[in-house]
């Protein structure tokens, strides 16, 4: 297992095992863990690692009230280990320290302890909060559930003023919280503590295996001095000593009984099944499938006790988990949780099922979800370790159904149970166990390190098992506890040639699995008669586990049963096969009998059975492959690459191992791509043959296409759910989902990817995500907006005028507008505080920055802004567009630059320049609208800036043409076609064709999407990361079909000139289409039908002027890109949302070249009258119908009518004028229609101004009549 460690850490750990544990008095503590400020910020004591794993912005000061501190700047991280510096049972955690500025109403984080492995994002295990009028602290126990205090100060602290905090937790007393010596809060309280822990420190986001940072509303430092962790929990007198400056010396005692340990094992009731024959066999069964709804859910089998099923809810309802830091539900559905289905193999037969977690419910079997009735096992709560004899099954489901939703499994295992030995295999080794051996071999350096790191001294009873002759070195009774709990590790050495030096040379001997050719099937145990006092109805329980050898933190299997007192017995544990690497193997056996130590297994016998190694790579890859598909999913985007990060290291280990036995394993060989950063070359690949006499443009294009269409089609059919959501907490969901407009522009299923954003949406106002036009949850500017805002936007682009999304964002731009859009003491217009929601604002100085991805919010402004010149909108862009300029500078070479933040209340910058912050290319967005909307050109200094730093091509995230727009031809094109010669694709592509016309740039252009897509389907898909991670990325493709980008995640104001319906189903993807050099007064399209008949579409006008328009058109068979010989001529009205009926005939290359001959009228001033969703009511033989006014200007007097399918009028009625919603404030009006008797399937209602004038669209006109 990789390990961070160190020469010296070895050295310490030989010494420290020679010498034995030096096990204190048990009333008198043990300083597990010391940083002094004085000395640096490298422990003076630590049990495990004394060096910081992560340091930034941290540093040692002069200004402690005893010497130095430890100043943590906002946005810094400092790390260390926790292995062996703290421990989760129980202890004291305990620290001086000073907020350095003033606290206020905002919470924060003080310090974290993290898991070093779980399902919740932040993976916190432990945490010290200012609480925004005090301090919370909790520690979390094996179900999820936290044992929590919270303490209000009457006053609150100084910002030069020093505390003193301890907090101490014991997993038999609970969790208690000290001030300056005094106790101010108490949790009385007993559960399951246990728990593999990572980092310990401060971080304000995150402390955890894949990540360490500080970001988004957490960003808050202060400063530390002593910081010690002590290992049991200190009593009053000992935390006020330790407040004074003295050695604390004495402790709560610890509980008299062994309820904890009988907790954690499942021993409170009956004792588990007893092995009532000389030999048994357990042969552990994989679950061929583990559903929760329609995702993958491995983590309730993966062997890793710390993650759970379900995955954790932000928002939670277990006892202590939803606080003040309120983030967004992630990788859940909204109602997962309740089931969890696991499919059985149809060649192997289950009688036994063992359950370990706080869930508590049924377990059923039947032939599919659906269809598990037969209830096998009733699981009662407070149970969190259950054995269940079943009748056998052989296929099938099992479907575990929670009560209470969030209540997890930690792990469940399917076991077939029967008499028997172990088979003969072609190679078996024997393995004596030697409690007097001292387990110094030096192969098992890793294993003891990590049994020191993980469990209390109590727990560490260690002995090695080897082969008969092999020398070791005599231990003493001091390198064994002194006071041991009922628990045994033995280590079996993977060989002989790794013994300690100071030792005879073994000669002309060896005996080890190094370098084994066949593959492990199992390992058989001869358990000897045990001496010791029955615990459970004359038996005695014991827990075996056998530890995965590339990953002790994950069980391999993990057993359950009892034996009778001086009763010997043999076990067979049939693993899950495997290709041993030369790790050392690990096995715990734990009891409840007291008096079950290293001597009980004195002399046992454990034998490794191999099989043919043909035999075993099966279930081996698969599991390997499966273990690498589950971690990676998890990785999201933090994308380490440091093994200082055990999720890396993990996966890391895991996928070298996979490939180490199948180094030719394709899916593995893309993901190590993937991971590798492409270090190493693209996998192979091979691209679909081009068809003869199709140019390649067109043929790579429809393909790229089809690529994005498989996506967004699985992602439908395989992950939406009833709900509407896609099972990655609907804030993922819905930077999914930002792809569904594009594609269905470009004519691909518009009405099925409609429905499917659209269940979307309302998800997100069913489950109650937004409060007064903003989030529900307070949370940091960015998230926020994937709240739903994002959602709301992205219903228009395919609702185009729809009253209920446009009001929806009229509520958000005006929210905006009263509450976080303001005017600043210097008169600047900016963000206000990046940590908001619907119901709450903080505005503490450290939460009024405002940041590049405050903007992509602005989103609803744009939309209005474009819809209907809404004057609130546009005044919010141009006014923040003008407030950045306000805090432009130069940088030291005299060039023009922007900040990247900048203060609300000061107007201070901070963080160097925008173009080195994140998210910086999404303010580009505003200086473009600001410069549409106003034509001013000092906007565009914002563009030139991005520019002068990174080229041309920073600007691609800009949907529109914008070096044409821009009139920068001569300057830019060059640059980009010289990246695209040079073989870059992406933007440069695009714009090289645009310069010259030639479409080789466009078959590069697509090949390589094509390519990429292809190569990360899987994990796009079955192998997929969170929702908010997976893309078939396709802004290129709708710059070439749709003449610019309509959207994709952040890209916030909608570029494309037109877009696609065609007349059936898959057309979308036999047609190639090139949109070249489009404007608002002039475009070409070019296509390519790959079909064998002629196709039809509608195409829409969209950032286009209205007016009339010229389009000629022919056939263009020489490719130079113009008609050949007279082209046939129309005019059309063309507008947004309007749209013009082309043909496009199969098997040849034609041209469509649009132009606007005069001027209409600009649709955003227009009036607008709009019916849609949820606006026409059956009132008995009464239709009630809410007629909206969504325009620029008032509507006048108006008509509703009621219209049969056909289109004939039935009846109508006037619609009073109404005004126009400038005030961001529904402007609405009910009118009735008389309702016909008999059928009334069909009928629908349609709006029209009375004088039959324009509108801003036609396209919210008619609405159809519900059933």
């Amino acid at each position: 297992m990789p390990h961070r460690t160190t020469v010296s850490r070895c050295l310490l750990l030989a010494v420290a095992l020679a010498a034995g544990p030096a096990t204190a008095a048990a009333d008198v503590p043990t300083l597990l863990f010391d940083v002094d400020a004085n000395h640096g910020l490298q422990a003076v004591t630590a049990h495990g690692e004394a060096v910081a794993n992560f340091r930034d912005k941290v540093a040692v000061v002069d200004d402690g009230e005893h010497g130095k501190a430890i100043q943590w700047e906002d946005d810094g991280v400092l790390a260390w280990d926790a292995p062996g510096n703290i421990l989760a049972q129980r202890g004291t955690l305990a620290f001086d320290w000073r907020s350095r500025y003033a606290v206020g109403e905002a919470p924060f984080v003080i310090f974290r302890v993290g898991y070093a492995d779980h399902s919740s994002w932040d993976m916190a295990w432990l945490r010290i909060d200012w609480n925004g009028h005090g301090f919370d602290a909790f520690v979390t126990d094996a179900n999820l559930a936290r044992t929590r205090v919270s303490f209000r100060m009457d006053a609150l602290p100084r910002p030069d003023q020093w505390l003193h905090l301890a907090f101490a937790w014991d997993e038999d007393h609970g969790v208690r919280l000290f001030i300056d010596g005094r106790e101010v809060a108490r949790a009385q309280a007993t559960g399951d503590y246990d728990a593999a822990l990572d980092q310990l420190g401060l971080a304000g986001r995150v402390m955890a295996p894949y990540q360490v940072q500080s970001r988004y509303n957490f960003l808050r430092g202060s400063d530390f001095q002593h910081i010690r962790v002590y290992d049991r929990m200190l009593d009053a007198p000992a935390v006020q000593a330790l407040a004074g400056g003295k050695a604390p010396a004495s402790a709560v005692a610890p509980a008299s009984d062994e309820r904890a340990w009988r907790h954690r094992f499942g021993w409170e009731g009956a004792a588990p099944p007893a092995l009532a024959s000389a030999g048994t066999r357990i042969r552990k069964i994989e679950f061929a499938d583990t559903r929760d709804l329609k995702a993958w859910m491995w983590k309730a089998t993966d062997g890793i006790a710390e993650t759970t099923w379900p995955g954790v809810y932000n928002r939670s309802r277990l006892p202590g988990r939803n606080d003040y830091f309120q983030l967004p539900d992630w990788n859940t559905y909204v109602e997962g949780g309740q089931h969890l289905d696991l499919t059985l193999p149809a060649t192997e037969t289950v009688n036994r099922v063992e359950i370990r977690g706080a869930a508590f419910g049924t377990l059923s079997h039947g032939p599919d979800a659906e269809h598990a009735t037969d209830v096998l096992v009733t699981r009662p709560r407070g149970v969190v370790r259950s054995v269940d004899d079943i009748a056998a099954q052989r296929g099938g489901v099992l479907r575990f159904s929670n009560v209470e939703q969030e209540t997890p499994i930690q792990e469940i295992w399917a076991y077939h149970v029967s008499k028997g030995t172990e088979p003969e295999g072609t190679v078996k080794q024997t393995y004596i166990i030697d409690s007097r051996a001292l387990p110094d071999y030096t192969n098992l350096d890793a294993l003891r390190r990590y049994i020191d790191g993980r469990f209390p001294a109590a727990e560490r009873s260690t002995v090695m098992a080897l082969p008969k002759g092999a020398g070791s070195r005599r231990r003493d009774a001091g390198t064994l506890p002194a006071n041991p709990q009922p628990i045994v590790h033995v280590l079996i050495p993977s060989g002989v040639g790794d013994a300690p030096a100071n030792q005879p040379l073994i000669r002309s001997w060896a005996y080890s699995w190094e370098n084994m050719h066949d593959g492990l099937d199992g390992v058989a145990i001869d358990l000897p008669a045990l001496d010791l006092p029955p615990t459970h109805d004359g038996l005695i329980p014991l827990n075996i586990r056998i530890k995965d050898p590339i990953w002790p933190a994950r069980d391999m299997i993990d057993v359950s049963v009892s034996v009778p007192p001086r009763q010997a017995r043999t076990l067979w544990l049939d693993l899950r096969d495997r290709i041993l690497t030369p790790d050392s193997l690990w096995l715990s056996i734990a009891s409840a009998a007291p008096g079950f130590d290293a001597d009980a297994l004195d002399g046992a016998q454990v034998r490794l059975v191999f099989k043919p190694r043909a035999d075993a790579l099966k279930e081996h890859v698969a599991d390997r492959f499966n273990q690498v598909r589950d971690n990676w999913g998890f990785l999201v985007e933090e994308h380490t690459t440091s093994k200082r990060q055990r999720l890396y290291a993990r996966v890391y280990a895991d996928l070298s191992d996979l490939l180490r036995v199948d180094p030719d394993h394709e899916l593995g060989r893309l993901y190590w791509n993937y991971i590798s950063y492409n270090s190493q070359g693209r996998p192979p690949y091979t691209a679909p043959a081009v068809p003869r006499g199709v140019p390649a443009w067109a043929f790579n294009q429809v393909q790229d296409l089809a690529q994005v269409r498989q996506f967004v089609d699985w992602w439908i059919d395989e992950r939406q759910g009833a709900y509407g959501d896609f099972g990655g907490g609907i804030s993922d969901d819905s930077d999914l989902t930002q792809q569904w407009p594009g594609l269905a522009l470009m004519g691909v299923q518009p009405d099925r990817l409609n429905a499917s954003l659209t269940a979307l949406s309302d998800a997100v106002y069913r489950n109650g995500m937004f409060s007064n036009g903003l989030s529900t949850i307070e949370t940091d500017e960015l998230h926020s907006y994937e709240e739903g805002i994002n959602t709301n936007s992205a219903m228009l682009y395919l609702n185009w005028g729809d009253p209920l999304t446009l009001e929806r964002l009229m509520e958000t731009v005006k929210a905006f507008d009263e509450r976080i859009i303001l005017r600043n003491p210097q008169g600047h217009l900016l963000f206000s505080s990046n940590w908001f929601g619907g119901n709450k604002v903080y505005r503490e100085p450290n939460w009024q920055w405002q940041k590049p991805y405050s903007f992509p919010v602005l989103h609803p402004a744009f939309l209005l802004g474009q819809y209907n010149a809404d004057p609130t909108g546009r005044g919010l862009v141009i006014g923040l567009a003008d407030g950045y300029l306000a805090h432009a500078g130069k940088d030291d070479k005299g060039r023009f630059t922007l900040p990247n933040e900048i203060n609300w209340a000061s107007g201070a910058t901070r963080g160097g320049e925008l173009n080195n912050g994140s998210g910086s290319g999404d303010t580009m967005h505003t200086f473009w609208a600001a410069w549409r909307w106003s034509g001013d050109a000092k906007y565009l200094q914002a563009l030139d800036y991005r520019v002068a730093r990174g080229g041309p091509g920073a600007l691609a995230n800009l949907g529109e043409n914008v070096v044409d727009v821009l009139g920068r031809q001569q300057d830019w094109y060059p640059l980009l076609r010289a990246e695209a010669d040079a073989g870059k694709t992406g933007f440069a592509s695009l714009m090289a064709w645009q310069a010259s016309g030639d479409r080789s740039y466009i078959a590069a252009l697509h090949a390589d999407g094509l390519q990429a897509k292809v190569q990360r389907a899987y994990m796009n898909t079955e192998g997929h990361w969170w929702s908010d991670r997976v893309e078939a990325p396709s802004e290129f493709l709708q710059r070439a079909r749709l003449g610019g980008i309509a959207l994709k995640r952040n890209q916030s104001w909608p570029g494309h000139t037109v877009s696609w319906r065609f007349d059936r189903d898959g057309a979308a993807e036999q047609v190639a289409l090139l949109v070249h050099a489009p404007s608002r007064e002039r475009f070409t399209v070019t296509s390519y039908n790959l079909g064998t008949r002629t196709i039809g579409a509608d195409m829409t006008g969209w950032n286009v002027a209205s007016g009339t328009w010229r389009i000629r058109s022919g056939v263009d068979a020489d490719g130079d890109g113009h008609i050949d010989g007279t082209p046939a001529e129309r005019r059309v009205q063309l507008e947004t949302s309007a749209s013009v009926a082309l043909q496009f005939r199969p098997g040849r290359t034609e041209v469509f070249e649009f132009e606007r001959v005069s001027e209409g009228t600009p649709v955003e001033t227009r009036p607008d009258l709009g019916v849609g969703r949820g606006d026409v009511r059956i009132d008995g033989s009464q239709l009630q119908v809410t007629v909206h006014s969504l325009g620029h200007v008032g509507t006048g007097v108006a008509v509703a009518m009621l219209e049969d399918a056909r289109g004939r009028e039935i009846a109508r009625t006037d619609v009073p004028a109404l005004g126009a919603p400038s005030d961001l404030q529904p402007k609405t009006v009910q009118v009735w229609l008389p309702l016909p008797a008999g059928d009334r399937s069909g009928l629908r209602v349609r709006v029209a101004l009375a004088d039959g004038g324009e509108e801003v669209t036609r396209l919210n006109n008619v609405v159809g009549v519900p059933r």
